[in-house]
């Protein structure tokens, strides 16, 4: 971690075995957060945030 920024790596392997719909939520996601780093107003940070946690929750519970 550098500058405060969390580096995200996909294992080239691992995206063989995963489901589109999961990558795509997945490529959303690294977006949204690469978008979160801009300099947005605050209200704009926490609809990022928002939709970020909607996603995650969607792609965990396709996971069960």
């Amino acid at each position: 971690m550098k500058d405060n920024l969390i580096q995200f790596r996909m294992k080239s392997e691992s995206t063989k075995s995963m489901p589109e719909q999961e990558i795509s939520l997945i490529q959303e996601i690294r977006e949204l957060l690469s978008e979160f780093h801009c300099n947005y107003p605050l209200v704009t940070k926490k609809a990022i945030l928002l939709r970020i946690d909607q996603l995650t929750d969607e792609l965990i519970f396709n996971k069960h």
